[in-house]
């Protein structure tokens, strides 16, 4: 079974660390993980993952800002 490959954005660290904790094991692949919008609609095009995982409220551009960018 193909494991779903996961990007993860937010601005603080120790919450980026936990979701990864909690989402990479045998069944997640967490193939990123960005600190703001901009970098997380580069990560987004660069990296092509299953699904994304952001916070609202990042620098740069918002999650949804950058969620909207990324369905342009």
């Amino acid at each position: 079974m193909k494991k779903p490959r996961i990007l993860l954005a937010d601005d603080h660290p120790e919450m980026l660390s936990a979701i990864c904790g909690v989402l990479e094991d045998k069944f997640h692949e967490v193939v990123g993980m960005v600190a703001d919008g901009e970098a997380l609609v580069e990560a987004a095009q660069r990296l092509k993952p299953d699904i994304i995982i952001t916070d609202i409220s990042m620098p740069k551009l918002n999650g949804l800002e950058a969620t909207r960018a990324l369905h342009t």
